[in-house]
C-alpha cells in the first residue's frame, strides 16, 4: 500500500472512529468488553456513568466489577442467556438487568453482546457489547401493569355487584314510551323518585347530546337482533358527565316492543382507559406526546396534504449543549429543563398542535394548517421565549439554555412525512453550524439545492 493510499485509510478509519464514537454518546450507551478466558474487561465512562461513578473510581474493572454491581436476582437469567449465545442457540447475548446505583437505588439496563473472537479450541474469547438505561421504561411498565391491575380489580368488583343484584334494572316499551326503572338507576343518574318521572323521552333527554344518534341506533337494531349493548354518557342534573353500560334483550309480545335491561356506572373504568391511553402516547417527564404518537399524527397531515392541499408544517429542535447543563448541575436539573420547556409549550400551544419529545433533549413539533412562514415565526418565538427562561441550580448558580430550531412544511410531493423531518432535521444542523441558538428554515421542495 502506497503512503498516499496509507494515509487515507488512516483517515476513513479515524472518520469511522468519530461517528462511531458519536453515534455511542448521542445513544448514551454504556460500552463493554470482557475477555471470557482471563477475566480481562473494559468499559467506557458512559458505563459507570449508569450506576453514579466515574470509570476511575471503579478501577482496576475485571468480570467482578459487573458481578458486584448486578442484582443477584438477574445474574442467573444474564448467565443463561450468555451460555445460549456461546453455544450457538442464540446469535446475540441479551437480558435485561438491575445493577446496583451509588446511591443504593436499583438501575434497569437492557444487556446485550456478542463473540468476537474465539480460541483455537473454539472456545469464546473476547465478548462485546452495550449497555443501555432502561429504568423509565420499566417504570412505565409498572405503572402500566398497575394501572391494568387496577382495571381488572374494578371488573371483579362490578361483576361482583352484578351478581349480588346491585345493578340497575328497567323495562322500557318502545311503543308507548313506557320506562320502568329501580330505585339504584335514579341514583346513577342524580334525580329523586318523588321529582323525576321515568319514560323512553326523559332518558333520552339525559342521555350526552354527542351519544345520543348512538343510543339510537341501537335501539334500531336491537328490532333485528335482540340484543341492546351500548356504552353512552349521560348528564346529570348538576352539570356532572357519567359513563353507563346498558345491556338489555329485545322481547317482542304481539304488538309491543319492550327492552329488558341492565345499566351500571363504568366511568371509574373509562376514567382508567383514558389514563391508559394518555400513558401509552405521552411522554412521562415533559408530558408531552412521545415519538409513537407523533410520527402517527404525522402521517395523518401528510395524507391531508396529499387529498386535501392543507398546509401544515414541522419544528425540529434540540437544545444546544445540554450535556453542559447535565454536566455541571446534575440529571436532575436537566430534567427539570425538559419539563419547563413541556409546560412552555404547552401554554404556548394552540390545541391542534403536536408538541412531542423525540428523545433525550429533542423536540419536534407539527403545526396543522401552518405554512413555512408562520412556522417560522412560531419557532422564533419559542426560541425567545426558552432563552429568556433563568434556572437556578441545588448551588444557586443561575444560568440560561437556548435550542437550536429547522422548520419546513409538508409536501404532496413527498413520499412520507419523515421527508418534512429530515428537511427540517438537515436546517437544525446547518443552524449549528451556524453558531447555534437560531431558527433555520429547510428546504421547500424535495430537491432544492438549498437543502
Amino acid at each position: 500500500m502506497s503512503p498516499e493510499a496509507l494515509r487515507r485509510h488512516c483517515t476513513q478509519l479515524e472518520e469511522r472512529l468519530f461517528w462511531l464514537e458519536t453515534f455511542i454518546e448521542g445513544a448514551r450507551a454504556g460500552t463493554w468488553q470482557w475477555n471470557v478466558q482471563t477475566g480481562e474487561t473494559r468499559f467506557n465512562a458512559l458505563w459507570a456513568e449508569m450506576v453514579g461513578y466515574r470509570l476511575e473510581e471503579l478501577e482496576p474493572v475485571s468480570i467482578d466489577t459487573w458481578l458486584s454491581l448486578v442484582h443477584p436476582d438477574d445474574l442467573a437469567r444474564s448467565e443463561a442467556a450468555l451460555q445460549a449465545h456461546f453455544s450457538g442457540q442464540a446469535a446475540f447475548y441479551g437480558c435485561d438487568a438491575r445493577m446496583r446505583h451509588r446511591d443504593g437505588h436499583w438501575v434497569w439496563v437492557r444487556d446485550y453482546g456478542r463473540v468476537v473472537t474465539r480460541t483455537p479450541q473454539g472456545e469464546p474469547e473476547w465478548v462485546s457489547g452495550i449497555h443501555i438505561d432502561i429504568s423509565e421504561h420499566k417504570a412505565t411498565e409498572a405503572r402500566l401493569e398497575q394501572a391494568l391491575e387496577d382495571t381488572r380489580q374494578l371488573t371483579r368488583t362490578l361483576e361482583r355487584a352484578q351478581r349480588i343484584g346491585r345493578l340497575g334494572y328497567w323495562r322500557a316499551s318502545l311503543k308507548t314510551g313506557e320506562l320502568f326503572w329501580s330505585d339504584g338507576i335514579y341514583d346513577l343518574f342524580g334525580v329523586s323518585r318523588a321529582d323525576f318521572l321515568p319514560s323512553v323521552d326523559a332518558f333520552k333527554a339525559r342521555v350526552h347530546p354527542d351519544d345520543l344518534a348512538a343510543v339510537e341506533a341501537c335501539e334500531a337494531r336491537a328490532h333485528e337482533t335482540g340484543v341492546f349493548d351500548i356504552q353512552h354518557r349521560i348528564l346529570r342534573p348538576d352539570g356532572s358527565v357519567r359513563w353507563v353500560h346498558e345491556l338489555a334483550d329485545f322481547e317482542p309480545k304481539g304488538d309491543e316492543a319492550v327492552l329488558v335491561g341492565t345499566v351500571r356506572d363504568i366511568t371509574e373504568q373509562k376514567e382508567l382507559e383514558l389514563r391508559l391511553r394518555e400513558l401509552s402516547i405521552t411522554d412521562e417527564l415533559t408530558g408531552l406526546y412521545n415519538r409513537r404518537y407523533f410520527m402517527q399524527r404525522l402521517r395523518e397531515a401528510h395524507g391531508e396534504v396529499r387529498r386535501l392541499g392543507r398546509p401544515s408544517a414541522v419544528l425540529v429542535f434540540d437544545f444546544d449543549h445540554f450535556k453542559v447543563v447535565n454536566d455541571s448541575h446534575g440529571h436532575a436539573m436537566g430534567d427539570q429543563v425538559l419539563r419547563r420547556l413541556g409546560r412552555l409549550l404547552s401554554e404556548r400551544l394552540r390545541r391542534m398542535d403536536v408538541p412531542c419529545r423525540l428523545g433525550g433533549e429533542e423536540f419536534a413539533i407539527l403545526l396543522p394548517e401552518t405554512s413555512l412562514e408562520g412556522g417560522l415565526r412560531l419557532a422564533e418565538d419559542i426560541r425567545r421565549e426558552v432563552a429568556a427562561l433563568a434556572f437556578s441550580s441545588a448551588q444557586h448558580e443561575r444560568f440560561h439554555v437556548s435550542i437550536t430550531c429547522g422548520v419546513a412544511v409538508l409536501l404532496a410531493s413527498d413520499a412520507s412525512g419523515e421527508e418534512a423531518i429530515q428537511r427540517a432535521d438537515a436546517a437544525l444542523y446547518r443552524g449549528k453550524h451556524r453558531g447555534r441558538n437560531r431558527v433555520v428554515a429547510g428546504a421547500t421542495a424535495a430537491t432544492d439545492s438549498r437543502e
